[in-house]
């Protein structure tokens, strides 16, 4: 029978472990990173036009008429997206009131004034025409949300992280 023995008395080790330890008692730095992650991908789901798992989003009305690209108009909803960590969570989301009508879709119809069961939706579209509607559907564009390319990211970053805590 061969006997195979081996001895880990190295300083070296023992401080890598401990220091690697100490790291890992606060994971606030992996949970910001993870936050960059999501971030990074919501950001590459406005420029496709795309949400969780590559489904497109519906094209809006003003893209299909008049060019550009859908919830990128003004970018105040992209830019809007922000992440928060702490040693036990990474947050993504936004601030922005009408980012769940965009997330979810939403059917928007008139309050009727005074009683008025005839009200009606008037706005001015961006080519002057004005209209009135009895409602607008404005269809789900998630753009939060979490899909396989998420996690493969995700679980990268945490076998990067821990290969650096333990270099």
């Amino acid at each position: 029978m061969v006997t195979l023995t081996v001895s880990l008395d190295s300083l070296d080790f023992d401080s890598a472990i401990a220091n690697g330890l100490r790291q890992l008692s606060d994971l606030t730095p992996l949970m910001r990173r993870i936050g960059t992650v999501l971030e990074t991908s919501v950001s590459e789901r406005f420029e496709k036009g795309e949400g969780p798992g590559g489904i497109a989003w519906p094209v809006s009305h003003r893209a299909r008429e008049f060019g550009g690209k859908t919830l990128v108009d003004s970018t105040r909803l992209r830019d809007s997206i922000v992440t928060e960590a702490d040693s036990q969570s990474a947050r993504i989301g936004t601030n922005v009131p009408y980012a769940a009508t965009h997330q979810f879709g939403a059917f928007i119809e008139p309050k009727a004034a005074g009683g008025d069961a005839t009200a009606k939706l008037a706005f001015t579209l961006p080519n002057g025409q004005f209209i009135m509607v009895d409602q607008v559907e404005i269809p789900a564009r998630p753009f939060l949300g979490f899909d396989d390319k998420d996690e493969t990211d995700i679980v990268d970053t945490v076998e990067t992280y821990l290969r650096e805590v333990f270099a």
